[in-house]
């Protein structure tokens, strides 16, 4: 791999994007990949500069809602030329899951000013990756009280990190277990799906499965689920074998 290519990206950004970079995800043929995008350096210009095609819909949309999908879209092209794969254009699909080109699988996020995309060359397994500010105020009362049980939020509390920080790690995770779950699940299903086991570790944490989703998602089975922090976000990732 080189990082011809996320140079590549980031200069023809304008300074849009900022500080991409490839994480260590411990899977074959496999890349993750993160970076900061600017709002104040959007121009709607740049899916031009960037070769990403803007769907229809999109130029309707809000500024916010343009420079997220651009931002990940850009990451999706950098995990794309790392993995040597031609750049392909990924459509949106139903449940606004991104629709991969034939012989990738992997998942998008973007957050507040960071973004990610984990690809793989492995089509046997679902990826699901998130990224999320660390939580606040109100925004953090929301997670406690909606994403999280009473049983979650004692476990946030314990263990050398902030319980504010443990609390977005949990949700976040929650958010990578929906994706990488959705393409064999193929149905919304919410937060209290899955719980927290035990307190978040160094490097990862546990989330259990509190209801069947299908025959072979079942009650009780548990995700490993890799995170980092960055700064003023965490980041979360699974692969999870397809039936």
């Amino acid at each position: 791999m080189t990082h011809g290519a996320l140079i590549d990206i980031q200069t023809r950004s304008n300074g849009f994007l900022s500080e991409i970079s490839i994480e260590d995800c411990d899977a074959l043929e496999t890349v993750l990949v993160t970076g900061t995008y600017h709002p104040d350096a959007f121009t709607q210009t740049l899916f031009n500069e960037l070769n990403i095609p803007c769907p229809a819909p999109l130029p309707r949309a809000v500024e916010k809602r343009r420079m997220e999908y651009l931002a990940g879209r850009a990451m999706a092209q950098a995990a794309m030329a790392l993995l040597e794969h031609p750049p392909t254009p990924v459509i949106t699909q139903d449940g606004r899951a991104p629709l991969w080109p034939k012989g990738l699988s992997g998942s998008i996020s973007h957050a507040r000013g960071r973004c990610a995309c984990l690809l793989s060359r492995d089509t046997t397994h679902s990826f699901g990756v998130d990224t999320e500010s660390i939580a606040s105020g109100q925004s953090l009362n929301a997670i406690l009280a909606e994403t999280l049980n009473a049983t979650e939020r004692d476990r946030v509390t314990q263990g050398p990190r902030p319980p504010a920080t443990n609390a977005t790690l949990t949700f976040s995770a929650k958010e990578t277990l929906f994706k990488a779950l959705y393409p064999q699940v193929g149905r919304f299903f919410g937060f209290d799906a899955a719980e927290l086991t035990e307190p978040p570790g160094q490097n990862n944490l546990t989330l259990s499965l509190t209801t069947n989703l299908t025959e072979t998602l079942t009650k009780g089975r548990r995700f490993d689920i890799q995170h980092c922090l960055t700064g003023t976000h965490v980041l979360t990732w699974l692969s999870v074998p397809t039936p």
